[in-house]
C-alpha cells in the first residue's frame, strides 16, 4: 500500500512510546522492572516495531497472550524474558522450548503437564504462576495452591521465576478490592515460597496499578500496556469530497440525520470497516484545521460524513485530512463518546491504514 492508495494514515511515534516506558521506570524506581505488555500485536500498533523500540530503550521483560506472539517478539528481543500469559496450550510445548519463552501457568493441569515435560527431558523448565486473587478469569485459586503445598513434587522440574496476578479495580483508587487482592496475593506468595526451592519475583500491577500511590502494589515488576501509548498514536483520514446540501436533506443509511438549514458536508475515507466505532454515528466528531466537525448520519463501512458548515472554506481547502484522534483529540475522549474504552478502539484498528512509524 502506498500513501496515495490509502484512505487514512495511522502514525505511531516509537520515540514517544520509549519515552513513556522510561517515565514509568522513573516513577516506580530502579529497584523494580518495567515490563511491556505487547499482546494483540502491541494493541494493534505492530508488536515487532514497538518491541524493537522498547528493547533499544532498555526493556528486558515482555508479556504476550499467545505463544505465536512471543515467537514474533523473540526476533527483536533476543535476550529478553518473554512471558506468555495464556500458558502452554496443548501441542505448543516445543514452541516454548525452541524460542526460549516462559509460560504463565494458570491451571493445575498446566503445572502438571509442564513439570512432566521437564521430568521427561530431565531439565528444569522456566515458568511463572498465575494467582487468582479476585478477577476470576485465569489463575490458581488459594485452594489449588494449597494442594501444591501438599504435593510439591508437581513443581520439582519447574524454575518458577515469577508469580503474577491482576487487579480488577485499580482504575478506581478508592475501591477497597485492590487492597483485598494485595493481601490475597501476599498470602499466596508466602505459600509458594514454602513450596518452591528458589525465590521468585512478583507482579501485580498493570497500567492502572502502577498509577496507584501505594508502592506495595508495584511489587518487583509492573506490566503497563495502554500507558505505553499515551500521546504516541494519531489517526487521520483523507477528505474525499466536500459538498453543499440544501435544507431538509437527509444523509447516510437510514436517513438518521436531516439538515435543518443549508449546510456543507465532508466525506472521509474511513468507516467501521477500518475500526472506527459505529457508535460514533451522529454523536462523535473529528477535527479539521483544528475545528470540530460533528459526525452526521450513520458511519458506513468505508466512509464517514461530517458537518463542516462552520469551518472557513479556505481552511477546508488547505486541509487534506481530518484528525480522528491524536494530539488535539485524545483517543480516550473518542472512546468515551463511543461508549467504550481506548483499548478496544486501538485493537480494532484495521490493516487498511497507511502506517507511519516515527523513530
Amino acid at each position: 500500500m502506498t500513501p496515495e492508495q490509502a484512505g487514512a494514515f495511522l502514525t505511531i511515534d516509537l520515540n514517544k512510546i520509549a519515552d513513556n516506558w522510561r517515565k514509568i521506570q522513573a516513577k516506580v524506581g530502579d529497584k523494580r522492572q518495567v515490563a511491556a505488555v505487547l499482546k494483540t500485536d502491541a494493541y494493534g500498533l505492530g508488536a515487532e516495531k514497538v518491541g524493537e523500540a522498547l528493547y533499544r530503550a532498555g526493556c528486558r521483560v515482555f508479556f504476550t497472550a499467545y505463544v505465536f506472539e512471543g515467537i514474533a517478539l523473540r526476533e527483536v528481543a533476543p535476550d529478553a524474558d518473554i512471558y506468555v500469559l495464556h500458558g502452554v496450550l496443548p501441542h505448543t510445548e516445543l514452541d516454548f522450548l525452541k524460542h526460549n519463552l516462559i509460560p504463565v501457568l494458570s491451571t493445575p493441569r498446566q503445572v502438571v503437564d509442564w513439570n512432566h515435560l521437564g521430568h521427561k527431558e530431565d531439565i528444569v523448565l522456566p515458568a511463572a504462576l498465575h494467582v487468582d486473587t479476585g478477577m476470576t478469569r485465569l489463575g490458581l485459586t488459594a485452594g489449588q495452591i494449597a494442594s501444591l503445598e501438599k504435593n510439591p513434587e508437581q513443581c520439582k522440574y519447574l524454575n518458577v521465576r515469577l508469580a503474577v496476578s491482576h487487579l480488577a479495580c485499580a482504575d478506581n483508587p478508592d475501591n477497597k478490592m485492590s487492597g483485598e487482592q494485595l493481601k490475597k496475593f501476599e498470602d499466596a506468595c508466602a505459600v509458594l515460597r514454602r513450596i518452591l526451592p528458589d525465590d521468585f519475583k512478583e507482579s501485580l500491577s498493570a497500567t492502572d496499578g502502577y498509577r496507584l500511590e501505594d508502592e506495595r502494589f508495584y511489587r518487583d515488576i509492573v506490566r503497563p500496556g495502554i500507558a505505553l501509548y499515551d500521546g504516541a498514536v494519531s489517526l487521520e483520514a483523507k477528505i474525499l469530497q466536500i459538498q453543499d446540501v440544501p435544507a431538509w436533506q437527509s444523509i447516510g443509511y437510514g436517513a438518521t440525520h436531516v439538515f435543518m438549514k443549508k449546510s456543507r458536508v465532508a466525506t472521509l475515507g474511513i468507516g467501521y470497516g477500518d475500526g472506527l466505532p459505529r457508535n460514533l454515528s451522529n454523536k462523535g466528531y473529528v477535527l479539521i484545521a483544528g475545528h470540530p466537525a460533528p459526525i452526521v448520519g450513520r458511519i458506513s463501512m468505508d466512509l464517514t460524513t461530517v458537518d463542516v458548515t462552520d469551518i472557513d472554506v479556505e481552511e477546508l481547502q488547505q486541509s487534506p485530512t481530518a484528525e480522528i484522534f491524536g494530539n488535539e483529540l485524545p483517543l480516550k475522549d473518542v472512546a468515551n463518546i463511543a461508549g467504550t474504552i481506548d483499548y478496544e478502539v486501538l485493537t480494532n484498528l484495521s490493516k487498511r491504514f497507511y502506517r507511519i512509524y516515527l523513530d
